[in-house]
């Protein structure tokens, strides 16, 4: 069961919000016939605005011709038809909004209508992908594909198997990606938040911690990991431009009840529900760790994080890594790829531990793990088993 990438032809993205109007906008200049659908005609009629304005920007740009533009937007239907849409294609991407019950619902319907052998696939950046699979009759054909907004521009997309994934289904899956133009990373087991999100949660949940305890300042660690390691935000910085803190304060519930490999077993530090209580989410309400106003960017001196050390905030990271790597979850060079393409980050994590020494950063992790030991979180910051061992024998990750 299930097509190869030689069958597909024509590709179906259910929802037509910026992530599957995106999607179905990549796919169409790709070469494949591709079917648009959503139940709010408004919204698809803005999906066919948006995309034509998208393929105005890829000529400007160099990436397409004016012609290349024009023969991908008549590859194009936009249809508030659901069987239509997905019935004759070999490949089926669902788009809809981050929530576990919709999704699910979409995906018997898939099961419903959708050719038998065709893949189905589901756009999500953590949400329980084998619950999905289980709501139809064949889960052997359901795969995660967690794409990076925007589509048309970010280069990086999750594959994620569930228990049920055969090898096949993955390499069709990350095949099709690669005929898109774009990246796959292979996340081979259905874990909470994949492996980009995953490396992410430490980044923002390590430093706030040293805020709360009152250990740094705000500026001082935006200031440190922007400047001087170069990433394109500091933990804070980013927490407020995404609305990470209401996002987090507000899942706390679904991660912590969520029964998958390698789930989350600790909840978010203080910090974000004192903010989160004050309203504080971040640019959009004005405030967050920072004060907007009428400012677009917080200000964050230069030279504010001259002095601190920013293997405090990596070294949870790596830990993070090389727990996905013990575990099977992912290689060493698709999570170091997923950092890079996913987050802009300046290197990946485990790139990093070999940089600086997988002997240094235990030593870092553990006198992080040490300012937790009155906390719930110290057993989730201790060096994992697979780390430990590249310290003692002083072996590499790459």
């Amino acid at each position: 069961m299930g097509v190869t990438i030689d069958e597909v032809e024509t590709v179906a993205v259910v929802g037509a919000g910026q992530m599957g109007r995106g999607i179905a906008a990549v796919a169409a200049l790709s070469g494949y016939e591709t079917a648009l659908t959503d139940i709010d005609e408004s919204q698809l009629e803005d999906a066919n605005e948006a995309i034509e304005w998208s393929y105005g920007k890829a000529v400007q740009h160099g990436d397409t011709t004016e012609a290349g533009a024009d023969a991908a937007l008549e590859r194009v239907t936009f249809t508030t038809d659901f069987e239509a849409a997905v019935g004759d294609a070999e490949f089926v991407t669902e788009a809809a909004v981050e929530q576990q019950a919709v999704k699910e619902d979409i995906f018997a319907d898939l099961d419903r209508v959708a050719p038998e052998d065709a893949i189905l696939a589901t756009n999500t950046s953590g949400l329980n992908v084998t619950r999905l699979a289980e709501t139809t009759a064949a889960p052997e054909r359901v795969v995660g594909t967690h794409w990076f907004n925007p589509p048309m521009l970010m280069e990086l997309v999750e594959i994620v198997m569930t228990e049920h994934t055969p090898r096949a289904t993955a390499d069709t899956a990350a095949a099709l990606v690669e005929s898109f133009g774009k990246t796959p990373i292979r996340c081979r087991m259905d874990v909470p938040s994949f492996i980009v999100n995953r490396l992410m949660r430490p980044y923002g949940e390590g430093p706030a911690w040293m805020v709360y305890r009152g250990e740094h300042a705000i500026e001082e660690v935006d200031s440190a990991m922007k400047y001087g390691e170069g990433f394109p935000m500091g933990p804070f910085e980013l927490a407020d431009f995404t609305g990470g803190i209401q996002i987090r304060v507000e899942g706390e519930a679904d991660h912590l009840e969520d029964d998958r490999p390698m789930a989350y077993d600790t909840g978010v530090c203080p910090l974000l529900h004192q903010l989160y209580e004050k309203g504080r989410y971040g640019r959009k309400t004005d405030a967050g760790y920072y004060e907007y106003d009428e400012r677009d960017e917080p200000r964050i001196p230069v030279d504010a994080g001259q002095g601190f050390d920013s293997l405090l905030v990596w070294a949870p990271i790596v830990n993070e890594a090389a727990k996905m790597v013990q575990h099977g979850v992912a290689s060493a060079e698709d999570i170091d790829t997923g950092a890079r393409l996913g987050g802009n980050w300046p290197t990946g994590p485990l790139e990093k531990a070999d940089e600086v020494g997988a002997d240094v950063v235990v030593r870092r992790l553990t006198e992080v793990a040490s300012r937790h030991e009155s906390t719930n979180k110290l057993a989730e910051t201790l060096p994992c088993d697979l780390l430990v061992e590249k310290a003692k024998t002083g072996g590499t990750f790459h």
